[in-house]
């Protein structure tokens, strides 16, 4: 009982330092002025919350516009809904175009003009609202590995991502990755769920925060592949097992919600995902050609420059220490997710990790955000390996 009590007190003792370390962060970074350009970029959009909220004007000519594919509008909704009750709206694309207009390695000799079209006071009020959806991720993935790993791997876990320094700078920025990351953790977090319980609730729901994900950003759109994975893995690929009515609800509900919250599609058809696709291509291509310090053209850059950023040059450990300290965790992470056959790790490994390596198109830190929480998922979670090791398990003999 005593030992029981003692980890109550260390539960409650570390969530309490969680949320005065976020507290802390967000009170440094809240009110520093503009130093991001995609900053700007996010609040000029805002636009199209007064184009489908205040105005309901599905079919504007706006829907068709370049801002309309640039990116899903999910964030633009939030951003643009949090300068409505801070009683600013823009009115048209004006600012945006503007924006547009300054060539990408001018932004910081055009500082004035991008600051000047940013309504006072409202910086830190929307980094806020932001900055919201990076802490809830936090105690998601905190819930996540708690309930399904253990207290320690949780802490661990934890404690090594509210460290991570391109985590702390990207999660107090106007950006969509900490929109993203929120709903990927709780997407990850449900899927566990479903696939201890078989509960068809939890599949539903995966549904809704697929179509969530892909209206933040395109690469959001990995969940529905990822649910339709989990679906199989937990039939076993039996037809007989599938219960066909949750996954059509679900599947319409997918498509309804993405349609009807993104008029983009509403006025270009289905054939509007492949322009998107084709956009996002194009300008990747275009950012590499203009950062060409940056470029990352081939796997092997892309593998050495993400091993490089996240485990040594932003790894509070290394600096401290000199050692790669969370590399050796995350290593000991696999080779436990492959020896248990553990699913979710192995989803979380091959759809989360993986596929950033292969398509990181520049060696900037904000590309790193939405894949460092799960690398150190993997990471804390390799500490079982020790717990089990000391109970016998044969399996974790390294001979």
């Amino acid at each position: 009982m005593k030992k029981k009590h003692l980890r109550i007190v260390v539960e409650v003792l570390f969530i309490i330092l969680v949320i005065l370390w976020m507290t802390n962060i967000i009170d440094k970074r809240i009110n520093l002025l503009l130093y991001e350009p995609d900053e700007a970029a996010w609040i000029y959009s805002g636009y199209y919350f007064n184009l489908y909220f205040l105005k309901f004007d599905l079919f504007h000519k706006d829907w068709t516009d370049y801002d309309a594919y640039d990116h899903p509008p999910l964030v633009k909704y939030i951003v643009g809904g949090t300068l409505f009750l801070k009683g600013h709206v823009f009115d048209s694309l004006e600012a945006k175009k503007m924006w547009h207009s300054i060539p990408m390695n001018k932004y910081a000799s055009n500082y004035g003009l991008l600051i000047g079209k940013i309504p006072n006071n409202v910086l830190p009020f929307i980094r806020f609202v932001i900055f919201i959806f990076a802490f809830l991720s936090v105690l998601l993935f905190y819930i996540f590995v708690r309930s399904f790993y253990g207290m320690l791997p949780a802490i661990v876990s934890t404690s090594l991502l509210m460290t991570n320094l391109i985590f702390i700078e990207f999660s107090t920025q106007i950006l969509a990755d900490p929109v993203l990351l929120f709903f990927f953790a709780f997407f990850v977090l449900l899927c566990a769920l479903y696939l201890k319980s078989g509960n068809n609730i939890f599949i539903f729901f995966c549904f809704v925060l697929s179509s969530f994900a892909f209206l933040t950003k395109l690469n959001g759109l990995i969940l529905i592949f990822v649910l339709f994975f989990v679906i199989l893995v937990k039939n076993r690929v039996r037809i007989s097992n599938y219960n066909f009515k949750i996954l059509f609800f679900g599947f319409i509900t997918f498509l309804l919600m993405t349609i009807l919250l993104n008029p983009f599609f509403i006025n270009s058809g289905i054939h509007g995902i492949v322009k998107i696709v084709e956009h996002r291509v194009s300008h990747i291509h275009f950012q590499q050609e203009t950062f060409k310090s940056g470029a990352l053209l081939s796997m092997g850059e892309r593998f050495q420059a993400e091993i490089g950023t996240i485990f040594f040059k932003f790894s509070l450990f290394n600096k401290i220490i000199g050692f790669p300290f969370e590399l050796i965790l995350f290593l000991l992470g696999i080779y436990y997710s492959v020896r248990k056959r553990d699913i979710i790790l192995l989803i979380i490994l091959v759809f989360f990790i993986l596929p950033t390596i292969s398509i990181l198109p520049l060696n900037w830190e904000r590309y790193y955000y939405t894949v460092i929480p799960f690398i150190y998922i993997i990471a804390g979670v390799s500490l079982n390996i020790f717990k089990e090791l000391k109970k016998g398990d044969k399996k974790y003999k390294f001979y």
